[in-house]
């Protein structure tokens, strides 16, 4: 199976209809029905498949100028003309077969000590063998993915080499950290959401110390491994910056059978795949900035991918959106798309939240994104927009304290249950705040484009902040039963709530109100 000539990406047309596409086909009926999204089985291979179209692109089709990048994104190419260009590379993209294979390791068949594992372990979300030894795998069971057709197992495949978490001694986690978060620009339909977030050449190619020509330097599978044994890593000097969208930190290499059955996960009828090989000290990569991910300094001023751990939401547009006093920045290519002078932006942010090895959960949310073209209004709009969610970060805590007064556990189990409480009632106000937040930054950018300041909107977002926060404390610190709780003391958090909500900090130095 060739992943350039065959189809294998399941995508979804503006009629509804699904179908399965070789990555050469994403312009096919561009005018009559264009394919408008992916529909795998999974959202993490949605995530991954993004991944690998936007890399295609920005490894064969890499634009010189802006003037070509807007020719394509105007007029796009043809199915033939994609899949000319994609040809060069199509050796590199055999699934099986002798020779080099997609994202496998070239020589681990031949070698000692290697082991054999199910194909479920592709999955990031499988319970690993602590988890199955203790028997705590509760609500990720174990045996569910038995066998796995070609095409999920290339996804699969994929999906874990990009993201590949923390994998006990000696496997490598992925080049951007284990549970990177992606950004990726948003377009009316499939084609242009790839192509909105392929950076031109010069841009993308200084994201490497040097250009390396070997084939091995972009698709490390075309060549032995550069295994990590004795901790050698491998940095953008040794590299070519292809190798960015095609890391493998991790040596696999499927055990390709005749077998024909029903896939577990597609319910596909044909050829499966039972297990692989695997083996320690796949690359090991470090230094490397990618260009879907936001990055941020940590304590040591070194440059970290930023990682999932929570529901997206409007209170991640710093970092995400716009850059930060902390050294938080987005990614290259929301920072490009901003430089194209692009219209409204709606970027689409995904990633696992992991624990180590553990897959805790898998998030994602779409941000819309009010552009100004101006550039001196663009940075007073982004100085208001940083108030606004500063304000509301404010408030969050203010509300999360004065729980936390309120209920005043007295051991540690109800202290415990309290500070679920408290982080329910963040994440609440935070997703009942979204819709609001998202209305008032378009005001905003209206007041801006008018060359004014911004305050009724300043104002129109505190009083509606302090309502929300109001009403969540009323709701969780069960006020309205005055027989079942400590009056007193809700009374008095009640009152020192109002006080912070009204004061001088959050009014005057967070939002800039009048006194």
């Amino acid at each position: 199976m060739n992943l350039i000539h065959e189809p294998w990406i399941p995508v979804r047309r503006k009629s509804g209809a699904k179908e399965i596409i070789a990555p050469w086909q994403v312009t096919d009926m561009y005018i009559e029905d264009p394919i408008v999204e992916l529909a795998a089985v999974r959202s993490d291979f949605n995530g991954a498949l993004i991944q690998f179209l936007i890399g295609l692109l920005q490894t064969t089709c890499a634009p010189q100028g802006n003037s070509n990048w807007r020719k394509w994104m105007n007029t796009p190419p043809s199915p033939g003309e994609l899949k000319a260009k994609f040809e060069p590379v199509a050796v590199a993209f055999n699934l099986d077969g002798a020779g080099p294979r997609f994202m496998q390791d070239l020589t681990i068949e031949d070698e000692a000590k290697k082991k054999i594992a199910e194909v479920e372990k592709l999955l990031i979300d499988a319970p690993g063998g602590q988890t199955l030894k203790q028997n705590k795998d509760l609500f990720i069971k174990r045996d569910r993915i038995r066998w796995m057709c070609p095409t999920c197992c290339a996804q699969a495949l994929l999906a874990l080499q990009i993201n590949a978490p923390v994998g006990g001694a000696g496997h490598r986690v992925g080049l951007r950290g284990g549970g990177p978060v992606s950004t990726v620009v948003l377009g009316d339909n499939l084609w242009q959401t790839i192509w909105c977030n392929v950076l031109l050449e010069n841009e993308f190619n200084d994201m490497a110390a040097a250009i390396k020509l070997d084939s091995s330097d972009k698709f490390p599978w075309m060549a032995k491994t550069r295994t990590s044994e004795k901790d050698r890593i491998t940095t953008n000097q040794d590299v070519h910056p292809a190798q960015i969208y095609w890391s493998m930190p991790r040596r696999i290499k499927l055990i390709t059978i005749s077998k024909a059955g029903r896939c577990d996960l597609c319910n596909y009828n044909g050829v499966l795949v039972k297990e692989y090989y695997t083996k320690p000290y796949g690359i090991k990569y470090d230094g490397f900035i990618h260009p879907l991910t936001p990055t941020y300094k940590n304590k040591d001023g070194i440059i970290l991918a930023v990682r999932q751990h929570e529901m997206l939401g409007y209170k991640h547009w710093l970092g995400y959106v716009q850059n930060t006093d902390g050294g938080s920045e987005p990614a290259r290519v929301i920072n490009s798309a901003f430089k194209r002078q692009m219209d409204d932006l709606r970027i689409w942010a995904f990633g696992y939240d992991m624990d180590k090895m553990k897959a805790c959960c898998w998030y994602e949310g779409v941000m819309p994104v009010a552009f100004i073209e101006d550039e001196r209004k663009w940075k007073t709009y982004g100085a208001y927009v940083t108030m606004l969610i500063r304000a509301a970060d404010m408030v969050s805590y203010f509300l999360s304290y004065g729980l936390g007064d309120a209920l005043n556990p007295k051991n540690r189990k109800s202290k415990d249950y309290n500070q679920k409480l408290k982080e329910n009632a963040r994440g609440r106000f935070w997703q009942e705040t979204e819709a609001e937040f998202y209305k008032q930054i378009r005001d905003l950018r209206q007041e801006i484009l008018e060359d004014r300041d911004g305050l009724s909107v300043r104002q129109a977002w505190h009083g509606y902040l302090t309502r929300k926060a109001q009403e969540i404390f009323n709701d969780l610190s069960q006020a309205d039963m005055i027989e079942m709780v400590d009056a007193e003391r809700v009374s008095k958090a009640w009152n020192d709530l109002g006080k912070n909500l009204y004061g001088r900090k959050l009014k005057i130095e967070i939002l800039g109100l009048p006194k």
